[in-house]
């Protein structure tokens, strides 16, 4: 059968459109996809190709160090400098990471920040593309009806992804700056920051999360995370908050130990027997921590944190911190889980098992 017998029916009707569009005959006949092509228009793809040389030229920035950079953000690399490969949008990618360069950040960090940026994306993009694909192809949509509906809606979003991205790029580094200023001034005064409290916190994570992300669809994932955090939300009464998520992880805080304990334990007794969602972990401890835009910070929350991090599946582990807090409270059995050095805390921890007490 022939390529011309297998294209649908309403493929003339389509290329008539897209030549109407200003697309030449050319351009709709390679195009794997040609409804595509004006949704492809509207993110910047105007047909242009560069090369590796050409772009180096334009931001003048070595050959080696703008494929590292290229290939960091999942594009292509090839041997081959002056092979046409690269979009308009890549080229301008370089002029961001140029001037990075020259406010002096090494070569190797704006490598790892492009690359972390990149894939962090493109699970975004997973999410965005399986959204709009159920918003717009219904069961006997023409080609050219899904052309144009596809470009209408490309169209609406691509203005809105750059600030919409930038913001909450903003909002996570305020939070970073928030996180560093209350370490600073702990580590500078030598005790908690005035207006801080006593508090619990408690982190639970997925196990195996990312390597689900190697098989299960991005929406699927998100289903996951949001399973969980709705269970946390639910099990939170007072004196335990929920506070947040962090991709597979939510975070609990109560100025109560014992409260949250037993919320953590049904936590993770929850997921164990509810088939759609993986195991869970958990960690937490105990200390003086302050609240700044409906977050927390200070030492138990980096403690929670680090000892979450190290649990093994369906354990609850507590610091030290936290299993003093709790001290003698009927209706938890302990066991000694040694001590351990943790990232980003000076001294060693000792780690206690929590489990549900057994009449």
């Amino acid at each position: 059968m022939s390529e011309q017998a297998t294209e649908p029916a309403d493929r003339d009707e389509l290329t008539a459109w897209l030549l109407s569009e200003g697309f030449t005959e050319e351009q709709v006949t390679e195009a794997f996809a040609p409804t595509l092509l004006p949704s492809r228009r509207a993110l910047g793809d105007d047909g242009t190709r560069l090369s590796a040389r050409q772009i180096s030229a334009q931001w003048g920035v070595d050959i080696d160090l703008l494929q590292r950079i290229l290939h960091a953000a999942g594009r292509p690399r090839t041997e081959d400098a002056d092979a046409a490969l690269y979009l308009p949008v890549d080229s301008d990618l370089m002029g961001y990471a140029q001037r990075f360069l020259r406010f002096g950040l090494p070569e190797d960090q704006v490598v790892a920040v492009v690359q972390v940026m990149a894939e962090g994306l493109s699970r975004t993009v997973e999410v965005m593309r399986f959204a709009a694909l159920s918003a717009i192809l219904q069961p006997g949509v023409s080609e050219l009806d899904g052309a144009k509906a596809t470009a209408a809606l490309i169209g609406k979003a691509a203005p809105l992804l750059g600030p919409m991205i930038q913001d909450m790029l903003r909002t996570q580094l305020l939070h970073a700056l928030l996180e560093e200023e209350v370490s600073a001034s702990e580590r500078i005064a030598g005790r908690p920051l005035p207006g801080s409290g006593q508090v619990s916190v408690a982190f639970a994570d997925l196990v195996g999360f990312t390597s689900l992300g190697e098989e299960l669809p991005p929406e699927d994932l998100e289903q996951l995370s949001q399973r969980l955090a709705d269970l946390a939300r639910d099990l939170a009464v007072p004196p335990v908050r929920f506070v947040k998520t962090i991709g597979d992880e939510v975070m609990l805080v109560s100025a109560e130990p014992v409260p949250l304990l037993d919320v953590v334990l049904q936590l993770v007794a929850a997921a164990e027997a509810d088939e759609a969602l993986p195991r869970l972990k958990a960690g937490m401890a105990t200390g003086p921590a302050v609240s700044r835009a409906g977050d927390w910070f200070g030492r138990p929350v980096n403690q929670a944190s680090r000892v979450t991090g190290v649990a093994r599946p369906g354990a609850v582990l507590l610091a030290e911190t936290a299993r003093d807090a709790v001290g003698d409270a009927p209706g938890f059995e302990w066991s000694f889980a040694g001590a351990r050095r943790l990232k980003g805390i000076r001294d060693e921890v000792k780690l206690f098992r929590a489990r549900r007490a057994v009449d």
